[in-house]
């Protein structure tokens, strides 16, 4: 078992439980799951849903208080903040938060824009990962919240 396979079934879980919300769901092929950067449809919306994520691998429970926001992928390509999905889904324990990608764009892009690298996550700053071509910053969920659209409440 890799070191990664614990986080790729929780956030696989993540989509399940998204899915289950929504009212036909169709699920992203592996190609619109990993190109167009979404993994559940509905209506013809597409959504990216983000599982909760520990801030740190250590820590022993994930947190619903900030979500990672991806700029860059590890190749260095656009991240999934910049693909197809018309919505992304943002889990926390009690309430899926619904954004618009478009403001989420508009949003992290106007806040970190003159911010300095950070060699930790911090939010708002952008953060690279020592190794890796990525480029990340942190939203705290109550800044989602502001600018969701809509929330759907977990059952």
């Amino acid at each position: 078992m890799s070191k990664w396979s614990d986080s790729y079934e929780y956030g696989d879980g993540a989509e399940h439980r998204f899915a289950a919300m929504v009212k036909d769901p169709v699920f992203a092929s592996k190609e619109e799951n990993i190109n167009g950067h979404w993994d559940v449809a509905s209506n013809g919306i597409k959504y990216d849903v983000k599982a909760m994520k520990k801030m740190a691998r250590k820590d022993q429970e994930p947190t619903d208080r900030i979500h990672f926001i991806e700029l860059r992928n590890v190749h260095g390509l656009l991240g999934w903040v910049y693909g197809d999905a018309n919505y992304i889904a943002f889990e926390t324990r009690a309430y899926w938060i619904v954004v618009k990608r478009t403001n989420l764009v508009y949003f992290v892009e106007r806040i970190t824009d003159k911010q300095p690298f950070s060699d930790r996550p911090k939010p708002y700053q952008l953060y690279q990962r020592n190794g890796r071509k990525d480029i990340m910053t942190i939203v705290p969920t109550m800044d989602l919240l502001a600018i969701s659209d809509t929330t759907i409440k977990i059952k």
